[in-house]
């Protein structure tokens, strides 16, 4: 079975699909944009979301024809996301869910959406080394900036604190980032973002609405306690590993900031070989390989 990779290097979820590629020891068929090319015959993986796939399901499945697949979903609809944005792409993953062999989420929380008919793994926690060199009164954030993921709350929330926001602007919200009230470190290496997280002191997901999350699991690789937005998918993640997060409920984070004492513990042993081992059992029970 050939993985069918869509995106550029660095964004979350293609980086997800190279590293399963990887685990499993799976040929690659690489675009860094979605195409039309005829693929080979026989089952195929893709790792998906409309953001990279486009705002239709159809295209994708043309391509596919009849032979048998598999897919991974990420960034599943959610109805906060606004009504009309919320169904439109809720018919594509349906859609996709309904044609698949076999169709895997990142949480139960997700796996909800489908109302609980598709199996979950979740994201793996690479360990990372990172210099635990925490600077007094640095609160971060990881990954890509973009509208509604929670970085104007935190903001708003202490003005007056050294925020740092350790990674890229998505493309099309520069002028967006350009007014917000903290540092932006632009992109980061593996290694830079390694030392650039050791020199945080409140590491935080202040995202709103979210139901899996590389930019926790980075944080939880790296052996750092982290404050994370109260909601189902934290709740999930805190029961799975208890004693790293810290729930913040709405107009919470000023006291959880400021009772927050920076701490390492042991990464979770739950890697890429985990991740892999089920997915290996789930295209197994599907037939795809």
């Amino acid at each position: 079975m050939k993985h069918l990779i869509v995106g550029p290097d660095g964004h979350g979820v293609t980086e997800y699909a190279l590293g399963l590629a990887r685990a499993t020891g799976a040929d690659v068929i690489r675009e860094e944009a979605f195409t039309d090319a005829p693929l080979p015959d026989e089952p195929i993986h893709v790792t998906f979301t409309d953001h990279l796939f486009g705002d239709t399901a159809k295209t994708l499945l043309e391509r596919l024809g009849p032979r048998p697949f598999s897919v991974s979903l990420h960034d599943i609809p959610q109805p906060e996301e606004g009504r009309e944005r919320y169904e439109r792409r809720a018919e594509i993953y349906r859609e996709l869910a309904d044609a698949a062999a076999l169709a895997v989420v990142n949480s139960r929380h997700e796996a909800r959406f489908f109302g609980g008919a598709v199996p979950s793994i979740y994201l793996p926690i690479p360990v990372i080394d990172s210099p635990f060199n925490p600077e007094p009164g640095t609160i971060g954030v990881l990954g890509f900036l973009y509208p509604g993921k929670g970085h104007e709350d935190l903001i708003a929330a202490l003005p007056e604190r050294r925020l740092r926001f350790l990674g890229a602007v998505s493309a099309g919200h520069e002028a967006w980032a350009a007014t917000l009230s903290a540092e932006i470190t632009g992109w980061l290496t593996d290694a830079e973002l390694a030392r650039e997280m050791g020199r945080i002191a409140v590491p935080a997901c202040p995202h709103r609405h979210f139901s899996a999350s590389g930019s926790l699991m980075t944080w939880l690789g790296a052996g750092r306690a982290v404050l994370v937005t109260d909601s189902d998918y934290a709740r999930e993640i805190d029961a799975w590993l208890p004693g790293r997060l810290t729930l913040v409920g709405g107009g919470g984070w000023r006291d959880a900031v400021d009772t927050h004492e920076p701490r390492r513990v042991a990464p979770p042993a739950y890697g890429w070989a985990e991740v892999a081992e089920q997915w290996e059992e789930q295209w197994r029970f599907a037939g795809l390989t």
